[in-house]
Formats: C-alpha cells, structure tokens, sequence
C-alpha cells in the first residue's frame, strides 16, 4: 500500500535533496543516471527489493529513486535534465495517475533520454474498488507514453492482457524481485521435525476486494488457530514495517486466544528469507511475500486482495493457487492452505522451473535494456 504522509513527506525531502544536489556528469563519466519512477525506502520491502533487481541487473548504471509526489516539484530543470535514462520501475504503476504524472514531467525534461522498463505491473481494468474505481479513465493518457519505451514488458498474463486492450504489444517477463539472489547467508532451512510450518502474511491494505477489511483480518486470525490446533506452526511473515506492527498485534491477540505462533521477522531480505526458508508454503495477502517465497522455491497460496496477486501466481505456473479476499472465510482459508500442503512437495520441482525460466526472462530484458541505454554510455 502507498506509505503514510510522514513517510511520503521524508521521502520526498530525502531524495528530493539528493536530486537537487547531483552535479552533471563529467564528459569522461562511465556511469550514468537512471531515474527510477517507482516507490523504494518507504519501509516497505517489496519496493526495496525491486529497485535493488534493477541495481544487480544495471550493474554499470546509478538507479536512483524519482521523488514522489509532492518532492519532484522542487525540482528544477536543470536538475531533471541531468537524466541520462528514464526507467518506469518495478510494481503496478502503469494506469495510476500518479506515477504517469512524475514520467511525464521527465519525459518533458529529459526527451532524448531512453525510456526503459524491465518488467512493470498494470492495473486491473476489472478492480473498481476505493482509489481505483476511476483507473479506466487513465487508459488514454498512458497509451501514447507506453509507445515511446524501448519495449513494454510486464509481471505477469493479466498486465499482458490489460496492456492489449490498449491497443498495445508486451511481454511477461516476471516480477523484477525474482532476479535477487537469497539473502539468508546461506542458514539452511530449519523446519520442526514431524510438523509443517505455515508462513502466513497479510496486513495493512488501502482496497482489497469485498472491501471488508475487519471481517477478512477476522477469518485470517480463526484460521491461525484452526491451523495450530491441526498440529501446524504457523510463522507471521512481514514485508512492509506497517505490516509487522500489525502482525505483532496479530502475535499478542494468537497468544491471549492460547494459540502460539512465531515472528513476526524484521523487515529485511535476509530476516524474510530465513523466516521463509523454515516454511513449508508461504500463504500471503501482500504481492512481495510471494514473489519473494517464489523466488526460493516455496510454495505459496495467493490471498488475493487485488489482482495483482492473481497476476503474479499465473506468472509462475501458479494460477489455481489464489482465494479472492472477498471469497475468504475461515473455512475456506483452511481448506484452502491444507489442499495447498498436500500438493507443496509435488508443485516444487514446477515453480522452480517457472522461476528459472523468469529468471532468464529478466535477465534478457535487462541485456535489451543495456543495448537500448547504451547511446548515452
């Protein structure tokens, strides 16, 4: 979800003044600036882990993070024509008023500078909820922006599809987060003997489907414990810092109820993916929990409260693993998550190959990008 006003407002200030203090590139420079519209340093670790894919698969290039909203306003144009690379940046960007609003100013600025994506989501044209009731009215404004990318690659089939009611070609290359290497140091996984261990994430949302937040926060918490009292472990997983404070709570109300659960980890890639490592399946509500328990090999079960998790599980082979939120009672959240632990050993050796094949996807779409770049190297 979008960060708070506090965090919007630091952000911006802190990479407003990076912005405003980078001096122009010497002539003899090897590297060069790619702005990075997208979100990062917000505390949430999906964002975070999509900038730094862009940074491991650019390794010769500075990616650095556009301000948001109100940050980039400042910015002068001198400053913004410092741009060497425009880069539409990892997340579901493309349909949202918003971000078209930070790429078109850079365009403006910086209209000979490449315009560059390596695999972006779009929003769902079927999603009317809350803040996206009035996304199909961002189709016309992002239809001609789109023509001007070296090539419009995207996260997952339903992005493909949204991007072809436009009138417009794409390819699915994955989720950029899939191209990060395992960050647990190398720990192996620690699983207790004779028992499963369900990694369960889900959090603090803007829209999700149905709409009802409290009554889907409610079945999540009974089926914890329906689960528990299965003889499963159950581990809360966070990816945002919003989400762990959640989840702690989640932690305090388990233990009061006489149910006992693990975590919530800290919000890093190597505490996730330790936490990860230890689990069986990993059940998530937030898109990144997913891809990032993809990315090694895990299993998961989609809790989708936005299409954009339905788009990723197709991504990997997964399609038939989701449960729309306003589909979701305890029960069916049972059902749901022991039919997923059942066929986990099966599925592996499937997702892992759907993730290999991303994998060189992402790779290939950022050797395309390098060539489309390399005029200003």
């Amino acid at each position: 979800m979008p960060p708070s006003p506090r965090a919007l407002l630091t952000s911006a200030r802190s990479t407003g003044r990076l912005w405003r203090s980078f001096p122009p590139a010497p002539a003899s420079a090897t590297r060069h600036r790619v702005a990075y519209v997208g979100w990062s340093g917000n505390g949430n670790l999906g964002d975070d882990a999509m900038i730094a894919a862009h940074r491991r698969l650019l390794p010769r290039w500075d990616v650095v993070q556009v301000p948001n909203h109100g940050g980039i306003a400042p910015l002068s144009a001198a400053a913004l024509r410092r741009v060497s690379v425009i880069c539409l940046g990892g997340g579901t960007l493309v349909l949202n008023g918003h971000f078209r609003e930070t790429l078109e100013r850079l365009m403006r600025a910086a209209p000979d500078a490449p315009r560059v994506m390596l695999g972006v989501g779009v929003e769902d044209l079927e999603f009317r909820e809350g803040r996206r009731a009035g996304v199909a009215g961002e189709v016309a404004a992002w239809r001609p922006l789109l023509t001007e990318f070296d090539m419009v690659r995207v996260r997952g089939p339903l992005s493909q599809a949204t991007v072809a009611s436009m009138g417009l070609e794409s390819l699915v290359v994955g989720d950029p987060a899939i191209a990060l290497p395992d960050q647990s140091a190398g720990q192996p996984a620690d699983r207790p003997a004779g028992r499963v261990r369900v990694g369960v994430n889900f959090g603090v949302t803007d829209d999700l489907w149905g709409g009802d937040h409290a009554a889907f926060r409610a079945s999540v918490v009974t089926a914890i414990g329906r689960l528990t009292a299965a003889g499963h472990e159950v581990a809360l997983l966070a990816t945002t810092v919003q989400d762990r404070a959640h989840l702690s709570e989640v932690a305090r109300e388990c233990a009061a109820a006489g149910v006992t659960v693990s975590g919530p980890n800290a919000v890093g890639l190597a505490e996730l993916d330790t936490a990860l490592k230890r689990c069986s399946v990993v059940v998530g509500e937030k898109l990144h929990a997913l891809v990032l328990g993809a990315r090694l090999g895990i299993p998961t079960l989609a809790l989708e409260y936005r299409p954009k998790c339905r788009d990723f599980q197709l991504s990997v082979g997964r399609g038939d693993w989701v449960l729309r939120t306003s589909e979701l009672t305890a029960d069916t959240l049972v059902d749901f998550v022991t039919a997923g632990l059942a066929a986990a050993d099966a599925d592996r050796p499937a997702l892992r190959r759907s993730v290999e094949d991303l994998g060189l996807r992402l790779e290939r779409a950022a050797e395309a990008m390098r060539l489309a770049m390399a005029r200003v190297a």
